[in-house]
């Protein structure tokens, strides 16, 4: 993959933070919050990207400020029928800064409903942007030309695992060595200085409890370094 040249100056990224408390007959039922990146615009890559952002968020708000908080009305009344206490829901969405360098950007975003039970629900969804053009940048181009990165991203994430599960670090799915593979997606990973981290949802390959299982990646050009 070709890269953006040249070099980009390291850029400042600054926070946008928006909070709501939504209410049904004066009693609150869904409490909404956002952090995400606010770019500056010196570049049509720069603002490219900031307007991803902003689009992103308006499409959460969307969703929660409409669908969701209607299945939030329509909890507290089903429940209020059974003269049963109502819990307010909660979503939020923050975005946290993984790698920040004249060539690359990299932020990932957790975003986390509750909608009664026990707990609730967190999904991951990470961006690398390639610097100055503000361009995604794609895991496999972290390795090296006609290299068999997809099998090399898994033999290391399967390492890491058995680490972590002789050390009692870490709890996996017995069926993990198969479900590596079926849930792997190219698409969910960000990057820190060190490199690539590639993750995988919440119950894909372990229990809840071990969250979003995440695995640093060491492409072999840092490898074969002495």
């Amino acid at each position: 993959m070709k890269l953006c040249s040249p070099v980009s100056p390291v850029l400042t990224v600054a926070w946008e933070q928006w909070q709501r408390t939504l209410c049904w007959e004066e009693e609150p039922v869904l409490t909404l919050s956002l952090q995400w990146p606010k770019l500056p615009e010196d570049s049509p890559g720069l603002r490219r990207m900031g307007r991803y952002y902003e689009k992103t968020v308006q499409q959460w708000r969307r969703r929660w400020e409409g669908p969701l908080y209607e299945q939030a009305k329509a909890s507290v009344q089903a429940l209020r029928s059974a003269s049963r206490p109502f819990r307010p829901w909660q979503a939020s969405a923050a975005y946290t800064l993984a790698c920040q360098t004249p060539e690359v950007l990299s932020l990932y975003a957790d975003t986390y409903e509750y909608t009664g039970g026990a707990h609730g629900l967190t999904l991951r969804r990470g961006d690398v942007w390639s610097l100055p053009c503000g361009l995604p940048r794609p895991l496999s181009s972290f390795f090296p030309p006609r290299c068999h990165w997809r099998r090399l991203v898994l033999e290391q994430v399967a390492q890491t695992i058995r680490r972590r599960i002789d050390s009692g670090e870490s709890w996996f799915d017995p069926d993990w060595p198969q479900l590596i593979v079926k849930q792997f997606d190219p698409e969910r990973f960000y990057c820190t200085p060190e490199g690539p981290v590639v993750f995988y949802p919440l119950y894909a390959i372990a229990p809840y409890a071990e969250g979003i299982p995440a695995f640093p990646i060491t492409p072999p050009q840092a490898q074969e370094k002495p």
